[in-house]
């Protein structure tokens, strides 16, 4: 992979942005796989971290996930502003051993930390991790994290997405975007992986662009996923018109690392000389 030079050192400083990134049952149709997911996460956490950002992510601690990844690129940003912060939900703190949380802990070391939110959206010690209750309906808890992220972030980028076997009341990757906009975060929806950020882009935009086929994303007619395309567009349409409007048409149509990660970047950096003069 390049290394992207696209903004300047600490051009991001103090902007947080958050990750949305999972495959999508779209992705054979168009000829990629789980493997390109992976790319666009190191790909753009680089961006980010040359230009002294902060990454935040809500997932788990899996060691074959794309915390791996993020935690990975971090250890090449030390000597500058970048940092990371890894949320997890209470169910997968809840299901993952002490010992990996430690870990984590260590390895994040000054440049990073790791968030555990419980049900009520509080952080929680590590200390009173053994305390958490177990319960059959965890998607209170999710929705939890994932308004957390959305309330501790100025930016968002989203990539792929489940509208199938997902976590939570509604797919994920659409409660987090709607999330983002209901805290008045940038939003950048990366549609050319399929799934709930193609649904996404063809909301921001009010029609379906001519690149989808028919039928395009797969599960995208399921019930549940449309009623939350339906609040996610509510939201999107309150917005001032002049904030509305997506980002790049390049980033919502491409399937190419290399290019979301340079279309975030500059669009971010742009945004921060904005807000600096």
């Amino acid at each position: 992979m390049n290394e992207p030079s696209l903004i300047a050192r600490d051009a991001l400083a103090h902007r947080r942005i958050a990750l949305s990134v999972s495959e999508s049952a779209d992705l054979s149709a168009l000829g990629l796989s789980e493997r390109h997911c992976r790319m666009v996460v190191a790909e753009t956490a680089r961006a980010v971290f040359l230009g002294g950002g902060t990454i935040v992510y809500g997932g788990h601690l899996e060691k074959t996930g794309y915390t791996q990844i993020l935690l990975d690129e971090i250890q090449r940003f030390r000597d500058r502003t970048a940092s990371l912060e890894i949320v997890l939900a209470e169910p997968v703190v809840r299901h993952t051993p002490k010992e990996r949380l430690e870990q984590v802990v260590q390895r994040l070391g000054e440049f990073g930390k790791l968030t555990r939110i419980d049900r009520a959206g509080n952080p929680i010690p590590l200390r009173n991790i053994e305390q958490i209750p177990d319960t059959a309906d965890d998607s209170a808890a999710f929705t939890a994290m994932r308004t957390y992220v959305a309330e501790h972030t100025d930016a968002r980028i989203v990539v792929g997405g489940k509208l199938q076997g997902y976590a939570g009341q509604e797919p994920g990757t659409i409660e987090e975007a709607r999330l983002s906009v209901v805290a008045g975060a940038e939003l950048f929806v990366a549609g050319g992986y399929g799934g709930a950020a193609a649904l996404l882009v063809t909301a921001m935009l009010g029609e379906k662009p001519s690149w989808m086929p028919e039928h395009f994303p797969v599960h995208s007619e399921n019930a549940e996923v449309q009623h939350a395309l339906s609040q996610f567009r509510s939201e999107w349409d309150k917005r001032p018109i002049s904030i509305q409007r997506p980002n790049s048409q390049v980033l919502s149509a491409t399937h190419r690392p290399a290019d979301i990660a340079a279309v975030l970047s500059r669009a971010l950096a742009h945004r921060s000389d904005r807000v600096k003069n």
